[in-house]
């Protein structure tokens, strides 16, 4: 009896004892996957392949959710570039990846794309509405 006790009590240890130790390295694994220096250079790759991922981070207070989205999809057919509020939480990797990405897009399409296509959309979602 003391033996099956004591193989239970190594069998429990060991399984849990391994489990621990691989959370551990998958954290850290993760938390250098979340550096600025890899948002940065994410945000390079996605440009050269055409992925144009403009997000913004906070909370925001959306008068007219239907013409947001008009705006969005709008942006992302004409211009193949994705826009839309991405939450609260921000990490050094998402605030690189965004900073990057933006100077990135304006450089290819302008410094006033967003506010172009912004009046661009709104024309054709009122011409829509009447």
């Amino acid at each position: 009896m003391k033996k099956i006790i004591c193989i239970s009590f190594l069998l429990i240890f060991g399984v849990s004892f391994s489990q621990n130790e691989n959370s551990k390295n998958n954290d850290s694994i993760v938390w250098r996957k979340v550096t600025c220096e890899n948002g940065t250079e994410q945000a390079k790759i996605d440009f050269d392949i055409g992925i144009y991922n403009c997000y913004s981070y906070g909370l925001i207070f959306d008068k007219n959710p239907d013409l947001s989205t008009y705006i969005q999809e709008y942006r992302r057919k004409k211009y193949g570039i994705d826009t839309k509020n991405a939450g609260c939480v921000i990490t050094e990797y998402s605030k690189c990846y965004s900073k990057t990405m933006k100077e990135l897009v304006l450089k290819k399409f302008g410094n006033d794309i967003f506010e172009k296509s912004r009046k661009e959309a709104e024309e054709l979602y009122k011409r829509g509405k009447k």
